[in-house]
């Protein structure tokens, strides 16, 4: 056996860890632009189903179906998995009222960019509470917005 069959394991080994990095990054970023308001950047971040959207557009849907991304104030990223052209993170968004939600971001690879392709909220069975002056609450125990080609 020689040295490069012998490192080949270890190459790919941290190849996997730069992409996991990488994802993690993402997926702070993504989640801190809902969290700020900065629409039109979370767009910029998504595949281009979801880019041709206006920012007001895209904010409404949030707002209505997955609240809980803006109102989190910090994010987790735990568990990826990926195959090297398509991921999912899975995620824990904290809120100032002690909850937590665990919520999933898939990720497509286009163009050599890892762009969101798809939101995920599970696990949500309090209510969003003081955060919204509505009374929505969600009761679902899996919400996602996803749109196909």
């Amino acid at each position: 056996m020689n040295a490069l069959t012998r490192l080949q394991p270890m190459r790919d080994t941290l190849q996997t860890l730069l992409l996991h990095q990488k994802l993690t990054d993402e997926t702070q970023i993504f989640v801190q632009a809902l969290r700020m308001g900065d629409f039109a950047h979370a767009i910029g971040m998504m595949t281009e189903v979801w880019s041709e959207m206006s920012p007001e557009f895209y904010q409404s849907m949030v707002e209505s179906e997955l609240p809980a991304f803006a109102k989190s104030t910090a994010t987790f990223v735990g568990l990826i998995m990926d195959d090297g052209q398509e991921a999912v993170v899975d995620a824990f968004l904290y809120f100032s009222n002690d909850k937590w939600a665990a919520c999933d971001l898939n990720f497509i690879l286009q163009e050599e960019t890892w762009k969101v392709s798809r939101l995920g909220l599970k696990e949500i069975d309090w209510s969003i509470e003081p955060f919204s002056s509505t009374t929505k609450t969600l009761s679902s125990r899996n919400e996602s917005l996803e749109l196909d080609n």
